[in-house]
């Protein structure tokens, strides 16, 4: 994400959120297909997008809930690709 100026904080959250929906969608379509992902620094991404959503105006912040429904519906999906993708202990038969 790269600020620009004159830029108001509202556009700096939504191109913060729309970023990171499109690197968990990617990371799902590398689960999916048989890759492993490396999360490192997603979490950090994650409290800034919170940080800078919790530090806007009360009106702004619910004009961007939208896309921060959407966001977390993308984690959802990426966890459960995840869950998906993991060798299940339960099912592995002793040797």
């Amino acid at each position: 994400m790269t600020d620009t100026p004159g830029a108001q904080p509202i556009d700096a959250v939504r191109a913060l959120a729309d970023d990171l929906t499109k690197v968990v969608g990617v990371a799902k379509i590398l689960v999916e297909a048989g890759h492993r992902i490396d999360l490192t620094g997603l979490t950090d991404q994650v409290g800034l997008l919170c940080a800078t959503s919790l530090d806007l105006p009360p009106e702004e912040g619910r004009r961007i809930r939208p896309k921060l429904i959407a966001l977390s519906g993308s984690f959802e999906a990426l966890m459960r690709a995840l869950q998906k993708a993991a060798p299940c202990s339960a099912t592995r038969h002793p040797s």
